[in-house]
């Protein structure tokens, strides 16, 4: 039977579920795609994982991903003073 996946197409860990081998590879590179390619959070990613916002991180680091600054920007310096 296949895993099922959500919206980033992750297939869903349960707790305490290593994965090895194929299977970690696999999730690897799912992870990675949707990180850089649909443009996913790492929260957004552990969460539809099941995994921690740390694994997740460590292991987009593992897979030499650039990673994004955190927060959503900080979009005051495009607004003129005066203007709200």
């Amino acid at each position: 039977m296949p895993e099922e996946t959500g919206p980033l197409g992750l297939p869903r860990i349960p707790p305490r579920k290593w994965l090895v081998g194929e299977r970690a590879e696999e999730f690897a590179t799912a992870v990675a795609r949707a990180y850089k390619h649909r443009g996913a959070s790492i929260r957004d990613i552990a969460e539809e994982s099941g995994r921690s916002y740390g694994a997740i991180h460590r292991l987009l680091s593992q897979q030499k991903v650039t990673l994004r600054p955190s927060g959503g920007g900080n979009h005051s310096s495009t607004q003129k003073k005066g203007h709200k």
